[in-house]
């Protein structure tokens, strides 16, 4: 009994090690899209002033899997449904008009933010609202118990399979539509790990998503789905967290 609690502390602990170390293989993208501000001597850089009542904006969301060690894209379906919960999420939380939702392809991490003040003039519109969703993935082989739970301690025999592990990232940042210049930005972190077997099998256990233990785990349609599930669930955990920062940061009057 007490060598089934260690195995479970031990993995709990990895797993949790993991998340930390892991979140550094998602960077942040934001800099790669913007021209970069210069630094003047004085120590504070000027910055758009934060807008202090409703703007109307564009939200303009990004998948971006353009550095070392990325989860693949997403699938079309899986952004889009992200987008539209952030899209929901910033019209209940914060004094946003959203007059658009796009998703364009043509952008990229160009240093250059020519291309944001190009597209504000295309939707005619004074701010535009970006959303970097990016994440990073690892997986190892690891063994799962039979029934699904780790509360058995494995007593009904164990299962080879993979552990994969997702660590998403979404950064926001308003932008003023007309020069490109960046107001504020924030951004939100999120894990989930996935648990498969090494030979799919009828279960109705496996594939799983889980994340916090006070949450319940997800349950995959199909083998083929596991890993988008993966993605759109550390996904939609990590927009809550940047949009809760970015109604923090707009009620104090920040910028960063």
């Amino acid at each position: 009994m007490w060598r089934h609690m260690l195995m479970v502390v031990g993995l709990l602990v990895l797993v949790l090690n993991g998340a930390c170390s892991s979140f550094d293989n998602t960077p942040k993208r934001l800099p790669a899209y913007l021209t970069p501000v210069p630094v003047p001597k004085a120590t504070t850089v000027a910055k758009a002033p934060l807008p202090m009542t409703k703007v109307s904006a564009a939200l303009v969301v990004i998948n971006d899997h353009a550095f070392q060690k990325s989860a693949p894209a997403l699938r079309p379906g899986t952004l889009q449904d992200l987008g539209e919960r952030l899209q929901s999420a910033l019209k209940k939380q914060l004094p946003i008009q959203l007059v658009t939702l796009v998703y364009p392809e043509a952008l990229q991490p160009t240093g250059s933010s020519d291309q944001f003040v190009s597209l504000a003039k295309e939707h005619g519109v004074p701010y535009l609202l970006l959303a970097i969703v990016s994440s990073s993935e690892v997986e190892v082989s690891d063994h799962f118990p039979l029934g699904g739970s780790l509360e058995g301690g494995g007593g009904r025999g164990w299962l080879v399979g993979y552990r994969a592990e997702n660590y998403a990232r979404l950064e926001l940042a308003l932008l003023e539509g007309h020069t490109g210049k960046l107001v504020v930005s924030t951004d939100g972190q999120a894990w989930a790990v996935l648990e498969r077997l090494a030979v799919p099998m009828e279960s109705n256990v496996y594939p799983v998503v889980r994340r916090a233990q006070t949450q319940p785990p997800i349950y995959p349609n199909s083998e083929e789905d596991a890993f988008e599930t993966l993605r759109w669930v550390s996904g939609q955990d990590a927009i809550a967290q940047a949009v809760m920062h970015l109604e923090e940061a707009w009620n104090k009057g920040e910028i960063s």
